[in-house]
């Protein structure tokens, strides 16, 4: 997130228009219940977790300086790396226990989105930075690969202050990129590999596209998933940008979608409101394979029939996260929290309760 973007760019908007193919809205029965009885237990059914209090980095000499922590990636080795705006270390690699491995990059203070990409067996991340309007291509000790600046040649843009790129997806197949431009002009745009333009897509409900991913957890028909934040909606697109239908989440706003195993996790930085608030009501969403909710981690699914707050997805009563961003998976099922404004706060780790 970046509170240099203008609040317009975050109402959610009541009156948003519906998709034509909008998906109905999830059935919620089974996540209508009040909290666990345990109040460190967060989430429902199989996906139950508790916060791991004794974890926190753990650096050889001196503290890590951090400032808001927005993405986290995991590598094909397990460990992770996390990305920052303190310009210090804007990306932290480390290791499942918290021991902080190596600190590399300096210049993305806006630094925002991070996705990992595997070329024939060769890693690279993709990071987007918000100050800048970049993204940029890096190996895995922050070597500058490529760039993309704002995208002139698609047509949609007159200057590039309408371009602020949010998150990437890359197709593992064909290596092309989608570049989510979420707090700028709600445009998705389509590079080949070699970053040549191949479209650029917009739809009715596109409202601060936060995040994009690349979702082949039906291997036959891959698509896109995109979150809408400002809308509370989730929408699925074909490979070249057709809308193929949304889920709705009034009251959840939505991160950038993390597809692990067939479930899609996202951090809900906002909640229990329509319109954005300063106070990040947030919990982390669970979805299942058919993108319906099976797990509100710190949060409570919407009361039936009922009208205002009751009415939307809200968080638990003490808010259990500080403005989450983004979640990323490790093998045993752990789930690390970055927070974005949190008074330069270390991801939490939570761990699955049996």
């Amino acid at each position: 997130m970046n509170p240099s973007i203008p609040r317009r760019q975050f109402l959610a908007s009541s009156t948003a228009t519906i998709a034509s193919a909008a998906l109905a809205v999830p059935c919620l029965s089974t996540l209508a219940a009040a909290a666990d009885p345990d109040p460190s237990i967060l989430g429902q059914g199989k996906l139950r977790f508790r916060r791991d209090m004794d974890w926190t980095f753990k650096a050889a000499e001196k503290p890590v300086p951090v400032a808001d922590c927005h993405e986290i990636v995991r590598t094909r080795s397990g460990n992770l790396i996390l990305c920052t705006t303190h310009t210090q270390n804007n990306l932290i690699e480390f290791s499942p226990d918290g021991k902080v491995v190596k600190t590399f990059g300096t210049t993305y203070p806006g630094s925002h989105g991070l996705s990992l990409a595997n070329e024939n067996g060769t890693e690279f991340l993709w990071l987007t930075d918000t100050k800048r309007r970049i993204v940029v291509k890096l190996d895995m000790n922050g070597k500058e690969i490529m760039t993309l600046g704002w995208p002139e040649k698609t047509g949609k843009y007159t200057k590039e202050a309408e371009f602020c790129p949010t998150e990437t997806a890359i197709n593992p197949h064909n290596g092309d990129i989608y570049v989510a431009d979420g707090y700028g002009s709600n445009w998705l745009t389509h590079y080949s590999a070699s970053g040549e333009i191949k479209g650029c897509y917009k739809h009715d409900g596109f409202n601060c596209i936060h995040g994009v991913a690349f979702d082949d957890r039906d291997p036959v028909n891959p698509r896109l998933l995109v979150t809408s934040r400002a809308a509370n909606k989730l929408f699925s697109l074909s490979l070249d940008g057709k809308n193929l239908g949304h889920v709705d989440f009034p009251g959840a706003w939505i991160c950038r979608p993390v597809i692990h195993g067939e479930n899609v996790y996202f951090a809900v930085i906002n909640s229990g409101r329509r319109q954005w608030g300063s106070d990040f009501r947030g919990f982390v969403m669970v979805l299942d394979k058919n993108n319906q909710p099976i797990s509100l981690i710190g949060g409570l699914a919407p009361t039936a029939g009922a009208e205002g707050e009751a009415g939307l997805y809200r968080n638990i009563d003490p808010k259990p996260f500080l403005n989450c961003h983004d979640v990323c998976l490790d093998e045993e099922g752990n789930i690390y929290i970055a927070h974005w404004a949190s008074n330069k706060t270390y991801p939490y780790k939570l761990k699955p309760v049996s």
